[in-house]
């Protein structure tokens, strides 16, 4: 009877590099998500004529389009009206991991394309980055804090920004978008863990240098969201918190 070999279980240590990594805003942070029914409504109500012109739609003829448009996920550019704001958790702003694992991508997809391009016989950089890169899935709500780590607990300030946009039968359409928005500096930090080797410091620090530059958040094009960075590789695993998604 052949002898049983016991193999030793594989070191997970050995699977994950750790790296902590903070953004700090040079330009403002804009909200990005749809504001609660309610507020698009005292919104649209505050901004309201006093007479009511001749076929024009009621308050809840707009709101009804407004809340149809975003449950069709047609994006911020489609919605006539449009209120977007930061998420709040625990009494303080924050933002959702997945928008910093979004923002990551969209990096690596443009830099895969426009400046590391293909290395014959190995995975292109957008792949590894995406395949790659995650964050700690505990952190679901990442705080927005000013460099001090106090939280921010409320908005800097809203501004409205006149938009138009062309819908198919319907013409040129003119619209209103309002935005809460967080004065510089303020500060994301988040741990990142890289799968084994498929993923190198330096493809980190080619990913925020230009991720910086780029913009996190909403209004990028005109030059919002940007930051500068710190990473540092970590010796070991983190200890995790208790999971924020509540």
């Amino acid at each position: 009877m052949a002898k049983k070999i016991s193999e030793k279980p594989p070191d997970r240590s050995e699977l994950w590099t750790y790296y902590s990594a903070h953004w700090e805003t040079l330009t403002r942070l804009c909200g990005s998500v749809p504001a609660d029914p309610e507020l698009i409504k005292k919104w649209l109500e505050s901004r309201q004529p006093r007479v009511k012109p001749a076929g024009a739609l009621s308050i809840e003829e707009i709101n009804e389009e407004v809340l149809a448009s975003i449950e069709r996920g047609e994006g911020e550019a489609d919605q006539t009206y449009s209120m977007l704001t930061f998420q709040r958790h625990a009494d303080a702003l924050v933002m959702r991991y997945a928008t910093v694992k979004a923002h990551i991508k969209d990096c690596a997809r443009v830099l895969s394309a426009q400046f590391i391009g293909k290395i014959e016989g190995e995975k292109a950089f957008s792949t590894r980055i995406t395949n790659g890169v995650y964050l700690d899935p505990t952190q679901y709500w990442l705080p927005i804090t000013r460099p001090s780590g106090d939280p921010i607990r409320q908005a800097d300030g809203a501004y409205d920004k006149p938009i138009s946009f062309y819908i198919p039968g319907r013409g040129k359409i003119s619209a209103i978008k309002r935005f809460e928005y967080i004065d510089p500096p303020a500060v994301i930090s988040f741990t990142l863990q890289v799968l084994g080797r498929s993923v190198s410091e330096t493809d980190l620090h080619h990913l925020f240098e230009y991720g910086g530059v780029h913009g996190y958040g909403g209004e990028r094009g005109d030059g919002e969201g940007r930051y500068v960075y710190e990473i540092e590789r970590l010796p070991a695993r983190p200890e995790r918190a208790a999971h924020t998604h509540v």
